[in-house]
């Protein structure tokens, strides 16, 4: 069995958005087993879906710049020691720098580059400077470049605190509709589509077979936790009904005596009706099952969204007019969410 301390239930808690005692009991049935702590919240209804299992983070803020072409993206994370030095403008400023810096010149071996604005240094050393200069451990997590595959455009936003980006790709058929002033704003309004919503997956037929079977999985243990705990609060209502029955009975109160005996009988009754749907769900827990997975893609694939600026919208329709306002087909090629600190890195 893991330990299980104050940190991992913090951990847990950041994880799933659930409450301290919640996190507690979970990873002690879970014998400190993160992951299946997580599950067993998800099962109990406690955790927040959407919550993406965040990982250890670091201050900081994330730099992005889209190549002139549209072709590509180069985003760079650039780590601090406090939120108070991640809103400094020198920091800002650095990070906007170092950005500009793996456009020019690459993301490889970024920290081992030639300085740009001085040649006879290294990056590493100009970074070193700032180091002095903001008066904080200052660190480059990942550099990275984000290209179009084949014929489309790369757009990218980053939401506000810089904490938060999202690289996109949009496919086409012609370079001179991935140029379009239409696809440009549709690339960014889906990259914004992705931070508001929290889309984990392109289309339903992105998402892996383990992914789907887990979702039925804990579709079906929900389904059943929820009548379970349905019954369990009828019952309970009736037993405090039927405990201040005997203290009315004590007390020779007959007005009390008679509405006790009446709300029991009536609560009783919610009982059956709890038990009885439950057998009903049961009976019918594939469907159940199916229409919670749907949901899970409805929530988690970004075709099937609704648009953050119009809910009655769907994300596929914004593709569909993007096609009459363009004359070609066009499609979302991938995407991918980029936040401080989930790279952990030391």
């Amino acid at each position: 069995m893991s330990a299980i301390t104050a940190q991992t239930v913090n951990e847990l808690r950041h994880r799933t958005g659930a409450g301290l005692m919640d996190c507690k009991k979970a990873l002690t049935e879970a014998a400190g087993d993160m992951e299946k702590a997580v599950e067993i919240l998800r099962i109990k209804g406690v955790a927040t879906r959407n919550k993406k299992a965040d990982r250890k983070a670091s201050e900081g803020i994330l730099a992005v710049q889209v190549s002139t072409d549209g072709r590509s993206a180069v985003l760079v994370e650039l780590n601090c020691e406090t939120d108070f030095v991640a809103k400094n403008e020198a920091f800002v400023a650095l990070a906007k720098d170092l950005v500009s810096q793996a456009a020019a010149k690459g993301v490889d071996n970024l920290l081992e580059q030639p300085y740009h604005a001085d040649a006879s240094r290294k990056v590493n050393d100009y970074l070193n400077d700032q180091v002095l200069k903001i008066g904080e451990n200052l660190k480059v997590s990942r550099a990275l470049k984000f290209e179009a595959s084949g014929v489309g455009r790369v757009s990218a936003y980053v939401h506000t605190g810089a904490k938060i980006a999202v690289l996109l790709e949009l496919g086409l058929k012609t370079q001179a509709a991935a140029g379009h002033a239409d696809v440009a704003d549709l690339a960014r309004q889906l990259a914004m589509q992705v931070v508001a919503n929290n889309a984990r997956f392109v289309r339903r037929e992105d998402v892996s077979a383990d992914v789907v079977a887990k979702e039925r999985e804990i579709a079906a243990e929900f389904t059943k936790s929820e009548a379970d705990k349905a019954i369990d609060e009828a019952k309970r209502v009736v037993e405090d009904y039927k405990a201040q029955l005997v203290e009315q009975k004590a007390a020779n109160n007959a007005e009390a005596i008679a509405e006790l005996e009446k709300r029991i009988a009536t609560s009783e009754k919610q009982v059956i009706a709890a038990e009885t749907r439950k057998k009903g769900q049961l009976a019918n827990l594939e469907k159940i099952v199916s229409g919670r997975v749907d949901k899970f893609f409805a929530e988690a694939c970004l075709l099937e969204q609704s648009f953050f600026r119009d809910p009655e919208k769907k994300i596929q329709q914004l593709l569909v007019e993007a096609k009459g306002k363009v004359g070609e087909e066009v499609s979302v090629v991938r995407f991918v969410r980029f936040q401080v600190g989930e790279t952990a890195a030391e």
